[in-house]
C-alpha cells in the first residue's frame, strides 16, 4: 500500500433480511433512491442489502473507487444477496446460482465458516476489495478488532460507514469504534449513511418499492464538537472549539496567549463573533457552546494585568491535573506581581524579572524584623511558602533533587497542599496591592 494514497473504505454490517412475502427464494428487496430531497435523484438497483446500492452510488455517481469493502455480519446475515454485486452477465451464471443458492439455505440456521469462506473466494474473483467477517452479536469488541487489522498504521483513510442493517447494538458499537479509530489511525473523513427504508413517509416523491437515502453528516459534526469541547476543557487549547463554531482559525491568537503576549484586540473580535453567535445559532446545545465560550473570552479580556492572566491560567491547568504548567505560572504570576507593585517598567524583560526577584527576597527577608515595610508579604509562614514554592519550581522545571525534606515532588496531596498555599497567598497579595 503506497503511504500517499488515501484509501477508501466502506464499511458495511450486514443484516438478517426480511423473507420474501410469497415464500420464494431470497429476500424483500428495495430501489434504494440517493439524494431523495434534491432534483438529482439517483435510484440504485433493486437490492435486499443496501450496502450493493452503496457501493453502486459511490463507484457510479461519484465515481469513487472503493479499495476495500468490509463487510460484517453473524452466522444467520443476509449473505447470499452479496451476489448481486457481481457483474450481470455472471450472476445468473449455473455456478454463481448453485453456490448462493447453498449460502441462502445455510444462513437461515447459521453459515458455516468454510461455506462463508467458500462464497467469499467466489466473489474475491471478481470484486477484488471485498473481505468477510462473521461476528457474534455481542461480540462487540471484535469489531473494532477487525477494523484495526484492516486499516494500516502508515495509511491514510477516508472511512463510508453503512449502519443500516443488523442488530441495532452492532452498529451504534461501530459508530464509536469508528470514532475511537481516529485516534489509532490516520483518517481523514467518515461518512455515515442510512438507508431508511422505515422513513418514506417523511420524503415525497418516494414510491412503492421505494426506500429514501440519508447521509448523517450531523454525527461527524457532533463528533468534532465532542472532540474539540474535550480539547479545550482538558488542555485550554480553544483553537478546534472556535473553528468549529465557525470563527475561523485563531491559532496565532492561542500562541501569543501562551507566550503571555497581550493580543487583546484579537480577544476583542472573538468575543464579537460569539456575541453574533449567540443570536444565529439554530441549536440549544450550540447555544451553551458559545456561551462558555464568550464567558471565557469575556473573563479573559477583564485580565488587564499579565500577573492576572498568568495566575487565571495556573488555576485553570491546576484544576486539569497540569501540575507543572500550574505551577510554573503561580511562580512566574508571583514575580510579575511584585515587578507590577514596585513599579519595575518593562516587566517582560529579564532585567526586569531580576529586579522583581531581588523585591520579593527582599521582602522574604523583611519579614522577620521589618515587615511594616513589606508590601505584599506580612508573615513568616507566608516568606516560607514562596521559598518551598521556588525550590519545588526549580526541581521540576530541571528535574532536579528537591532542597530540603520536601515531598513535593512524590506525593501529590503535599503537593496539593503547597500549591493551595501559595494560591491563596497570591490572592491575599492582590488585596494588599489594591490596598497600596
Amino acid at each position: 500500500m503506497s503511504k500517499n494514497k488515501t484509501v477508501n473504505i466502506l464499511i458495511s454490517v450486514i443484516g438478517k433480511g426480511r423473507l420474501k412475502k410469497d415464500q420464494t427464494v431470497g429476500y424483500e428487496q428495495t430501489e434504494y433512491v440517493f439524494n431523495p430531497d434534491k432534483s438529482k435523484k439517483y435510484i440504485a438497483t433493486r437490492t435486499a442489502f443496501f450496502g450493493i446500492a452503496l457501493y453502486e452510488y459511490l463507484n457510479e455517481v461519484e465515481n469513487m473507487q472503493i479499495d476495500k469493502f468490509i463487510l460484517i455480519g453473524t452466522d444467520q446475515s443476509a449473505w447470499s444477496e452479496l451476489y448481486q454485486i457481481l457483474p450481470h452477465d455472471v450472476q445468473n451464471s449455473e455456478d454463481i446460482t448453485a453456490m448462493c443458492l447453498k449460502v441462502y439455505e445455510e444462513e437461515k440456521k447459521g453459515i458455516q465458516d468454510n461455506t462463508l469462506s467458500a462464497w467469499q473466494n467466489t466473489l474475491t474473483k471478481y470484486v477484488p476489495q471485498l473481505k468477510f467477517y462473521k461476528i457474534k452479536p455481542l461480540e462487540l469488541g471484535r469489531g473494532i478488532d477487525i477494523l484495526l487489522e484492516e486499516l494500516d498504521k502508515d495509511g491514510e483513510y477516508n472511512v463510508i460507514f453503512d449502519m443500516t442493517h443488523a442488530f441495532r447494538n452492532i452498529p451504534v458499537v461501530f459508530s464509536y469504534g469508528i470514532m475511537l479509530l481516529k485516534y489509532l489511525r490516520k483518517i481523514n473523513s467518515i461518512r455515515i449513511f442510512y438507508g431508511a427504508h422505515d422513513m418514506r413517509d417523511y420524503f415525497s416523491g418516494i414510491e412503492d418499492g421505494q426506500s429514501p437515502v440519508i447521509e448523517i453528516p450531523f454525527i461527524d459534526k457532533l463528533v468534532r464538537l465532542i472532540e474539540s469541547m474535550a480539547t479545550f476543557q482538558n488542555s485550554g487549547y480553544f483553537v478546534p472549539l472556535l473553528e468549529q463554531i465557525g470563527l475561523g482559525d485563531r491559532e496565532k491568537t492561542y500562541f501569543k496567549l501562551e507566550m503571555n503576549r497581550q493580543p487583546r484586540r484579537e480577544i476583542e473580535e472573538i468575543i464579537k463573533g460569539l456575541e453574533d453567535k449567540q443570536k444565529m445559532v439554530d441549536h440549544s446545545f450550540e447555544k451553551e457552546i458559545v456561551e462558555i465560550m464568550y464567558k471565557e473570552f469575556s473573563e479573559m479580556n477583564r485580565q488587564e494585568k499579565l500577573f492576572q492572566r498568568m495566575y487565571k491560567r495556573s488555576q485553570f491547568f491546576y484544576e486539569r491535573r497540569q501540575y507543572l504548567k500550574a505551577l510554573i505560572l503561580l511562580y512566574e504570576a508571583i514575580i510579575v506581581l511584585f515587578a507590577d507593585v514596585y513599579k519595575i517598567k518593562d516587566n517582560m524583560g529579564y532585567d526586569a524579572r531580576e529586579e522583581a526577584r531581588k523585591k520579593l527576597k527582599l521582602e522574604m527577608k523583611n519579614v522577620v524584623f521589618k515587615s511594616d515595610s513589606n508590601k505584599l508579604i506580612k508573615e513568616q509562614d507566608e516568606a516560607r511558602t514562596i521559598e518551598e514554592l521556588e525550590y519545588l519550581r526549580n526541581a521540576a522545571v530541571h528535574g532536579s533533587s528537591p532542597r530540603g525534606n520536601q515531598n513535593y515532588l512524590e506525593n501529590v496531596e503535599e503537593f496539593k497542599l503547597l500549591l493551595n498555599s501559595a494560591m491563596n497567598l497570591f490572592e491575599k497579595m492582590l488585596k494588599r496591592r489594591s490596598e497600596n
